[in-house]
C-alpha cells in the first residue's frame, strides 16, 4: 500500500529553527500550512499533531514509532525540514509507487516554506481546490517553488500553486492565498478553475 511507503522528505526554509518549531507544534499556526481548508482540518491538526505527538524541543517531532519529523539548523537563519518514515527507499517495490504520505509532506512544507519566506506568518490562508485528471504535471505559470517526481509548486503573485498527479491520472491543484475578501476570493477561484479546465487532458 502506498500509505507504507518508507520515505525522506527534506525542505530547507529560510527561517530560524525556533520559528519553524512554533510553526509546526502550534495548532493555530499549523491550520494556515497543513492540508487545505477542509472539515475536520482541525481534528486532523489536533490527533497528528497534539494527541499523537511526542515532542522533543526544538528539534524532533515524533509522530509514530517508524516516523518523525527533525529540525536541524543550517546556519544563515535557515532550517531543514526532515520528514522520514524508515524503511528501504531503495527496495523495488517502493520504485515508482505514488506516496500519499510522502507527497503529503512535501505539499505540505512547501506551502509552510511559502508562509514564512513570503511574510505572512500572520495572514489569513484561504485556499482553492482544483481536482480531475491529468496525464502529467503540467507546466505550471510564476516561479517554479519546488518539484518532485509526481507533483511541482510556483509562486504565483504571492499565492502558491501546487500540483500533484498519481499514476492513475487523478490529479488535484491546490492554490494557498492570503487574506482575500469574499470578492477577491471567488475571482481568484474563477481564475484558477479556468486555467484548470484549459490544461490538456
Amino acid at each position: 500500500m502506498s500509505m507504507d511507503k518508507p520515505f525522506r522528505v527534506e525542505v530547507t526554509v529560510d527561517a530560524p529553527r525556533d520559528v519553524v518549531w512554533r510553526a509546526l507544534t502550534e495548532p493555530e499556526q499549523i491550520r494556515h500550512w497543513f492540508g487545505w481548508e477542509y472539515d475536520g482540518l482541525d481534528e486532523e491538526i489536533e490527533l497528528i499533531f497534539v494527541k499523537d505527538a511526542d515532542l522533543h524541543p526544538p528539534q524532533r517531532i515524533v509522530l509514530e514509532p517508524d516516523s518523525d519529523i527533525t529540525l536541524t539548523d543550517a546556519g544563515d537563519g535557515r532550517t531543514v525540514i526532515r520528514a522520514v518514515k524508515s524503511g528501504d527507499l531503495a527496495a523495488a517495490e517502493w520504485q515508482d509507487v505514488y506516496g500519499d504520505i510522502e507527497e503529503g509532506w512535501i505539499t505540505f512544507f512547501n506551502q509552510l516554506r511559502h508562509r514564512l519566506e513570503r511574510g505572512h506568518t500572520d495572514s489569513n490562508r484561504r485556499m482553492i481546490v482544483l481536482k480531475g485528471t491529468l496525464p502529467r504535471v503540467p507546466p505550471l505559470p510564476g516561479e517554479p517553488w519546488h518539484s518532485s517526481a509526481f507533483q511541482a509548486g510556483a509562486d504565483v503573485d504571492d499565492a502558491l500553486l501546487i500540483v500533484f498527479v498519481k499514476p492513475s491520472g487523478e490529479a488535484m491543484g491546490l492554490v494557498t492565498t492570503y487574506d482575500l475578501d469574499d470578492s477577491a476570493l471567488a475571482a481568484a477561484d474563477a481564475h484558477w478553475s479556468s486555467w484548470w479546465q484549459s490544461l490538456p487532458r
